[in-house]
């Protein structure tokens, strides 16, 4: 017999018993390899002599073998379920990267193309993972849907013909039997005639109710404990005894346990070990705003289908809706809707369309919510409409972003203006994809979204001078609809992301505050949507601007609707502005002020406009925010702005700029030119976790603020202003305080922060400061930094980590770097050390980090020290969950390049 017959004959036999079977099974009852088996499988496929399914893994099966009740009732009783100890960490493949799903009983989940993805792909997995599935737990607060899940994931298996046709699906509450366990066990287990008092005949369990289908154990934390144990000996070995029997019977039963409590109080670790997937359902309000209303109009389509009137949703009963967190979740949500019908149907019986309003609303008080005054359309449903989700084909449209992202990832970057010019292309031809599916997104459920998202669209565009056309607004709209929380595509974003703001650091800024305007309409979306309007805005941004401009003003709009002319008339992004109503202090807009100073690059200066004398006033407060020169002009008009902002697109000198505002309108202008108007200390220091802030406020005990400004500066703006070469940006400088060593630059005198205690530290820091205090307020502040640079200062600054644990292994990495180049640290470079390593563990911890491209070439020093260095760290990478990365090695090197 040829091999091709072997396969089909077992095929045949093996369908006569089981619906399907996947090569690996058939390979090992042939005793031939999986490759020859899925060769035959694939030949007798083309024949027509086999089908197979589409999931992962793939399942064979015999066209047209039809089974009695009888025969499928008796084939899945010979099943005996797996040990399934241990917890199983799903993960299916076949979806990767690919948005080509097909319909089935989970279609119909909102959300399961979107937030709850990941959860339908691991009860497909559960389903489908051989022989007999795996067993589901579901958690999550009462009301989320966990019954419902349930019940699709039956409607699944019997879809996969995993379980019999008219296999059953059986429910129980364990909360009914909370206060009689042994009723619970007689239920579960069944029982004989006579094994306990009221026991007058013969019953059989749900266990064996379940046979051949699913048993579906509600309230799960309600079992007790010996019942927990019965129950994960069947599941151990498919055997059961009644109550009042010796006997063992079998039965194939899969299981779905679903809890609102902390598993791990409630269930014995024995029997949570064998449940193998664990599924958690979110509450509603943590959900994409898209899938929360869509919730709400399918709650609404489902009651006017019963009542055949269309209905009109008040956008403020939306608003209610989708911003409040009701007490039951989603079925509270159901039994408002259906009351709000109720209210609403007794006041408009003869009405032909149904209007609902915050007053048919039940307990509306008792919901906590904030209804905006935007004017937006209702929610419109049509009964006689069928409802759709987004799916089907908008899943090409999502399959194309995914492809987008994927290519722009994989691009090289060393080329900037080259690559930036690739990306604009590559989006262009995106966009023009998805132009055929604009009417497939617009449905009427989505007409709230598409309203509010159009009208914060131009609210941003017309503050920022873009000059785009409707259809290019609802392409981007198209970005939200399809590309909900779930897809957040697992991509490093980071590089792409950093490129963007390099190359077109103006575009990243409005897509930046588009996104924050847009809040929760776009909830999960942050990177995917700052890259796609990033590269959206480049077309209209002159990005050559090399000044900054910012208005503000007195006023609740008065900075913004200066902006907005400004803006409008120069045709792109000029002016940034701060609106200061008349309740809100000075403080709290030189905040707003420095926070965004801290958005954008100032090297090359900032103009500000102001419209009264008391702003004109604050360059000493926003002084350490700046890198370059300062232009403060009073008595901002809107003409004046227009003015300033065409000179700025020309990029006219600040002088030029000055010099023509002065002679053409009556207002006073203050030029402040450099880092800062008069002597400074800069202090620069990489190590993080308040060090620069901790040693300015030292200093500041004992200067003279009116004639020595203290200046903080982020450490790679430093190393920029010291590239460029530039002796103005240092000529008022008296000292750069810092804790790495800095290039030799005549003009320039810098210290490292470790060396204030030695020699020749000291003598620097006498020479900077000696005009400003005498020799006995020295003494007090070296024994203020003497103090602070200990390791007890380090303990008393560490937020997370044990100091006495990390100081020891911290401790071990310079003893390994002393062994390895051969060495001994004295005691100031040793502090150093110690403080930048455990600063920089914790750092890792907390936060992301900064990671430079690839410098093109590395000396063989540096080499060998990133390689020593990745040993050394690689148990407190391991032991921490944390990654050294490039920057933070380059950081190292810098701290011992002098001593290697």
């Amino acid at each position: 017999m040829q091999a091709k017959d072997r396969v089909y004959d077992m095929m045949k036999k093996i369908c006569r018993e089981k619906t399907k079977i996947s090569a690996v099974e058939l390979s090992r009852e042939l005793n031939l390899s999986r490759q020859v088996v899925s060769h035959y499988l694939n030949r007798l496929l083309e024949e027509k002599l086999v089908q197979k399914t589409n999931s992962r893994p793939v399942y064979w099966s015999i066209p047209e073998i039809e089974k009695t009740e009888d025969e499928e009732i008796i084939e899945h009783k010979e099943f005996i379920v797996e040990n399934t100890k241990g917890n199983i960490n799903i993960q299916d493949n076949s979806e990767k990267n690919n948005c080509q799903y097909e319909k089935d009983a989970f279609s119909d989940l909102i959300g399961c193309y979107g937030s709850q993805k990941k959860i339908v792909e691991q009860c497909r997995a559960s389903v489908n993972y051989p022989p007999n599935g795996l067993p589901i737990l579901i958690t999550g607060e009462s009301g989320v849907g966990k019954s419902f899940l349930a019940k699709l994931i039956y409607q699944y298996a019997l879809e996969q013909k995993v379980i019999y046709s008219k296999a059953p699906f059986v429910v129980l509450n364990c909360a009914d039997y909370a206060n009689n366990p042994e009723l619970l066990s007689a239920t579960l287990l069944g029982y004989k005639k006579g094994s306990f008092t009221g026991a007058n005949s013969d019953k059989e369990g749900l266990l064996s109710e379940a046979d051949g289908g699913y048993l579906f154990l509600d309230e799960i934390h309600r079992l007790s404990y010996a019942n927990q144990e019965k129950l994960f000996l069947f599941m151990d070995t498919g055997k059961y005894r009644q109550l009042g029997d010796n006997q063992w019977k079998k039965s194939n039963v899969r299981f779905i346990f679903a809890t609102t409590e902390r598993t791990e109080e409630v269930l014995l670790e024995t029997f949570r070990r064998r449940i193998a997937v664990h599924i958690n359902i979110d509450s509603i309000i943590n959900r994409p705003f898209t899938e929360r209303l869509q919730i709400v109009y399918l709650f609404y389509y489902k009651e006017s289908k019963k009542i055949k009137k269309d209905i009109i949703v008040d956008s403020h009963v939306v608003e209610a809706l989708c911003f409040s967190r009701p007490k039951g979740n989603i079925g509270t949500l159901q039994n408002i809707v259906q009351t709000s019908c109720a209210n609403a149907f007794t006041r408009q019986m003869d009405e032909v369309v149904l209007r609902i309003t915050l007053e048919d609303i039940p307990d509306i008080s008792n919901i906590f919510f904030s209804v905006s005054n935007r004017d937006i359309a209702p929610l419109k449903i049509f009964y006689d409409r069928e409802f759709v989700q987004i799916k089907d084909e908008s899943l090409e449209a999502k399959q194309k972003f995914i492809e987008f992202f994927n290519q722009i990832s994989e691009f090289s970057y060393e080329n900037a203006e080259a690559a930036k010019l690739e990306i604009f292309i590559e989006f262009k031809k995106l966009m023009n994809s998805i132009k055929e599916y604009l009417n497939l997104l617009f449905l009427d459920e989505n007409i709230f979204v598409r309203e509010s998202y159009m009208q914060k669209f131009v609210k941003i565009i017309k503050r920022y001078g873009i000059h785009c056309t409707r259809e290019s607004m609802e392409l981007m709209l198209c970005l939200v609809l399809i590309l909900q929380d779930d897809m957040i595509i697992k991509l490093d974003f980071k590089r792409v992301i950093n490129f963007l703001k390099g190359v077109s650091p103006r575009a990243y800024y409005i897509a930046i505050k588009l996104r924050e305007e847009l809040g929760t309409i776009v909830t999960g979306l942050s990177r995917c949507l700052d890259i796609m309007n990033t590269i959206f805005f480049q077309e209209y941004i002159e990005e050559n601007i090399e000044l900054q401009g910012l208005i503000v003003a007195h006023g609740n709009t008065t900075a913004s609707s200066i902006q907005a002319v400004a803006n409008e008339n120069c045709g792109t992004f000029v002016f940034e502005s701060i609106d200061m109503p008349m309740d809100i202090s000075l403080a709290d807009t030189i905040k707003k002020v420095n926070d965004y100073l801290e958005k954008i690059d100032t090297r090359k200066g900032v103009i500000l406009l102001v419209d009264m004398g008391s702003l004109n006033q604050m360059y000493s407060s926003i002084k350490n925010h700046l890198s370059g020169d300062l232009l403060i002009m009073n008595n901002v008009t809107t003409a004046i702005a227009l003015d300033i902002g065409i000179k700025m697109i020309q990029n006219n000198s600040f002088k030029y700029i000055a010099e023509q505002a002065k002679s053409a309108y009556n207002i006073s202008i203050q030029y402040f030119e450099g880092i800062a108007r008069g002597k400074n200390i800069i202090i620069s220091c990489m190590s993080g976790l308040g060090i620069s802030d901790k040693i300015k406020e030292i200093i500041s005990r004992f200067v003279n603020h009116e004639t020595m400004d203290i200046v903080i500066m982020d450490y790679k703006n430093l190393k920029k202003l010291i590239e460029e070469n530039n002796k103005d940006n240092f000529k008022h400088t008296k000292l750069i305080i810092t804790t790495s060593n800095l290039p030799n630059i005549a003009t320039m005198k810098w210290v490292n922060v470790y060396d204030i205690l030695d020699g020749t530290g000291e003598k620097c820091l006498w020479e900077a400061l000696k005009d400003e205090i005498n020799e006995e307020k020295f003494e007090d502040l070296k024994r203020e930094f003497l103090k602070f640079f200990s390791l007890e200062g380090i303990a008393s600054r560490l937020t997370f980590l044990n100091p006495n644990i990390v100081v020891n292994e911290v401790e071990n990495v310079i003893y390994r770097y002393e062994q390895y180049y051969d060495m001994k640290l004295v005691g100031y470079i040793k502090l150093n050390l110690y403080m930048h390593i455990a600063f920089m563990i914790e750092r890792l911890m907390t936060s992301n980090n900064y990671e430079p491209e690839e410098k093109a070439e590395y000396t063989d020093k540096e080499k060998e020290f990133y390689d020593v260095s990745r040993d050394i760290f690689s148990d407190i990478e391991k032991r921490y969950h944390i990654k050294i990365n490039k920057y933070e090695l380059s950081l190292m090197y810098e701290l011992f390049k002098n001593i290697l």
